[in-house]
């Protein structure tokens, strides 16, 4: 409970609770005093001041962070488990004051010996990145240094110039046991849409009638129309309805399904992301011009469309 007193012509205020450390400030007039306690009082129950920067572990953080922050994310499923993968290291243990920028480089080279891609290191970091800024802003961890801001992340390797073959394609579907990917490589090559957005189309995002899909969630968090090509709707037919969603299933089992897929066909370099690159450069040779290959990948600038466009040549690709 706050109690509030007049000192020497200025208001003390101070405020002591079991549930936290004890807190006390001055200020010039009452008004002040009382809305102060009021916020304080506020933060501890809403469990704000719980714990001290110098007892909270970088565990116990990344639940709060579990809990508190990563709902409000556009893509919560996402995050959540590079939390779990951070929670399941040992600098989880520590204090996340006393986890250094040394402790991170040792982490991001035990990463490359294990082979992780250098954006998938990247993203791990950006959470790890954000939960000190937050702890910073909102938590009252007002000193607190963000080991992140001082490592070198891993060069991102340049864009992709190999294409993937139609013969690469149907390797990757013989060697799956998803029952979902197949579909899902097929639709991906024929409409260049994202993995995220291929696990949230719904069938009542498909308009038949006129021949269009209505992607209402995509990356840059902007509504997008793709055309309904004959192809797409042949597949659409074919895909039994036991589900509000064409494919119900999770972005990160889509990537742990192709992955193995890719294994199991002795291919290198391909990611499901590779589809959406080879979807870009078949409409381009199937004689789209450029506005209507970005209405249909949602890209804005001629700049970013180039970085997957990878033009051949040769005329003997299918049209659609």
């Amino acid at each position: 409970m706050a109690n509030i007193r007049k000192r020497n012509k200025h208001w003390q205020v101070r405020i002591q609770r079991k549930d936290g450390p004890q807190q006390s400030k001055t200020f010039t007039t009452y008004q002040e005093a009382k809305l102060w306690a009021r916020k304080v009082e506020r933060e501890y129950d809403l469990h704000i001041n719980d714990l001290p920067p110098k007892t909270i572990s970088l565990h116990e953080a990344l639940n709060r962070y579990l809990k508190e922050v990563t709902p409000r994310k556009k893509r919560p499923e996402i995050e959540t488990y590079r939390v779990r993968a951070w929670l399941k290291s040992n600098l989880s243990q520590k204090l996340i004051t006393h986890i250094k920028t040394s402790d991170l480089v040792i982490w991001r080279n035990e990463m490359i010996k294990q082979n992780y891609q250098p954006n998938t290191i990247r993203l791990h970091l950006a959470v790890l990145s954000h939960l000190y800024s937050i702890a910073q802003c909102e938590w009252g961890f007002d000193h607190i240094k963000n080991p992140v801001h001082y490592l070198h992340t891993p060069k991102l390797p340049p864009a992709r110039e190999s294409r993937i073959s139609d013969d690469d394609i149907q390797r990757l579907i013989e060697n799956t046991d998803s029952p979902f990917l197949p579909n899902m490589i097929y639709f991906a090559l024929h409409t260049g849409m994202r993995r995220s957005e291929l696990t949230r189309l719904k069938w009542q995002n498909i308009d038949w009638d006129r021949s269009k899909i209505h992607l209402l969630e995509t990356k840059n968090g902007e509504h997008r129309i793709i055309p309904l090509f004959n192809s797409i709707q042949k597949l659409l037919q074919q895909i039994p309805k036991i589900d509000r969603r064409v494919f119900p299933i999770t972005e990160h089992a889509v990537t742990i399904a192709f992955r193995r897929s890719v294994i199991r066909s002795n291919l290198t370099n391909i990611s499901f992301h590779t589809l959406r690159h080879e979807a870009i450069s078949r409409f381009f040779e199937q004689g789209l011009s450029i506005p209507e290959v970005a209405m249909i990948s949602g890209h804005k600038s001629w700049s970013m469309l180039r970085r997957y466009t990878h033009l051949q040549t040769i005329t003997h690709l299918k049209h659609l």
